[in-house]
């Protein structure tokens, strides 16, 4: 139960998290309702009940307070209108426990996003409690993966022997020259790159075999080819180092072709990877000290931003991206008031 705190408005910021917050959880409860009709491991299913229950729990929690706040709640994305519940699977269980993994990765860094900006105690004790149930989520499916043999451990590498001092310029090089082998770090951003991009391409491949309309199923299939570029790149620059780059799961798509999803549902998940992917190649830029790597994500960004504002256009054009909260545009009302 959310403790109300009247003692002030609620800011942007927090608006703004709990509203993200909404319309990610709507569109989770969707992807993983058809997972929970489908499934077919027992181990796996607690996983799915756990992650429905936790994020149904997040949107009457935020309608409340939008309720008591004066706030219009968001539409989001209703089962009943998006989801066929009775379709062929069209994911492997392996796939949904690597869905949950990722989604919880995210939900860990979001939400912790919403501690930090949250002014008010009410809403600052919601989202250390959001925390929480990732972290929960995130270790029980690392665990029930780990049982199965099907989880992706980063590369090893052998421990440091000594301390050591950056001596020369040419630490930082990546263009010409000799090249020096990745640092601890740059190899994690580089694994976390190519496994959202394996996962990218299965919900691509998926969506591209069920989806009716032509310019949909294009815009997919165009994804498919950007998820492979990109782990092209990971790959190549991790095995330049002698470093193996991450094992893939086995298929994880079926040979389905009915759409259990709504394509408005299927073109703002797609949008949703997008937007995180951009943030992951952001983080991954900023740490990777090599010359070539930042220009290597800088591309990523460019190829994921420009996908994600077609997709986007595509949404605009069906009347399907809900407006999120916005500041009242004083010029127009001005523009307004001097035409009347």
């Amino acid at each position: 139960m959310v403790e109300m705190n009247k003692s002030s408005r609620l800011t942007s910021a927090e608006i703004s998290n709990l509203w993200n917050t909404y319309m990610n959880d709507s569109l989770n409860i969707c992807m993983v309702a058809h997972f929970l009709q489908t499934v077919e491991d027992l181990d796996v299913k607690p996983l799915l009940e756990e992650t429905i229950n936790v994020a149904q729990g997040h949107l009457a929690e935020i309608e409340t307070i939008f309720q008591q706040e004066g706030i219009p709640k968001p539409v989001g994305f209703p089962v009943e209108k998006h989801v066929k519940l009775n379709a062929p699977r069209l994911f492997t269980d392996v796939f949904y426990m690597a869905y949950l993994l990722h989604m919880s990765k995210f939900g860990m860094t979001a939400h912790a996003g919403g501690i930090t900006l949250a002014c008010r105690k009410d809403i600052h004790d919601l989202f250390h409690k959001y925390v929480e149930e990732a972290i929960s989520l995130n270790g029980a499916t690392r665990e029930v993966m780990k049982e199965k043999g099907v989880f992706i451990r980063p590369p090893y590498m052998d421990y440091p022997k000594e301390v050591e001092f950056v001596t020369e310029q040419k630490f930082l090089n990546g263009w010409f020259g000799h090249k020096r082998s990745l640092l601890a770090l740059e190899t994690s951003h580089l694994y976390m790159t190519s496994l959202n991009n394996e996962l990218g391409k299965d919900v691509l491949l998926g969506f591209s075999q069920v989806a009716k309309n032509i310019d949909i199923k294009k815009h997919f299939i165009r994804g498919t080819k950007i998820t492979s570029d990109i782990l092209y790149n990971t790959h190549k620059t991790l095995h330049e180092s002698d470093i193996p780059a991450s094992m893939t799961w086995d298929t994880c798509v079926t040979d389905s072709t009915v759409a259990p999803y709504s394509e408005q549902v299927m073109l703002c998940f797609v949008n949703a990877l997008c937007a995180l992917g951009i943030a992951t190649y952001g983080s991954a830029m900023s740490l990777s000290i090599r010359h070539d790597l930042a220009a290597l994500y800088s591309k990523f960004i460019l190829k994921s931003g420009a996908y994600a504002e077609d997709g986007a256009n595509m949404l605009i054009e069906r009347s399907w991206m809900e407006k999120p909260p916005q500041f009242i545009d004083r010029d127009k009302l001005i523009r307004k008031n001097t035409e009347s």
